[in-house]
């Protein structure tokens, strides 16, 4: 008898703790969501703003690589970031032929300010497989 009442308020606590652990981890997580879901759409506008959807989808290939597939390849890459930033400033081609048909990025620089440049750029390398 004496063991369970010392049990008592661990029983009566344990759940208690947990809804609150339990509640909190959503908190986070929803705050978390909102955050990647502004920054985003925060990306997505700005990439609008600048022409860059003219040629690029997330997805799907449209005159550009989809950045889907630009993330993928230069995940992980050593100054994958310098390389796709000096990439949008001056334009180019010939990385991407196999799926463009040979036809060349306009240079974005100065039209296309440094910061912009390199906020799509880190948003690019940010993308993963399942981002919309």
């Amino acid at each position: 008898m004496e063991t369970q009442m010392k049990l008592f308020p661990v029983l009566i606590t344990t759940p208690i703790f947990l809804f609150y652990l339990m509640a909190c981890t959503d908190k986070a997580s929803e705050s978390m969501a909102k955050s990647e879901s502004k920054n985003f759409a925060e990306a997505i506008m700005l990439a609008r703003n600048n022409g860059c959807l003219k040629c690029h989808q997330l997805k799907a290939p449209l005159v550009g690589p989809p950045w889907h597939a630009v993330a993928d390849r230069y995940r992980g890459a050593e100054d994958a970031r310098n390389f796709l930033i000096e990439k949008v400033k001056r334009g180019g081609s010939g990385n991407w032929d196999a799926t463009t048909g040979g036809a060349q990025m306009p240079a974005n620089s100065p039209r296309v300010s440094d910061a912009h440049i390199a906020a799509i750029v880190d948003f690019i390398l940010s993308l993963k497989h399942g981002d919309s």
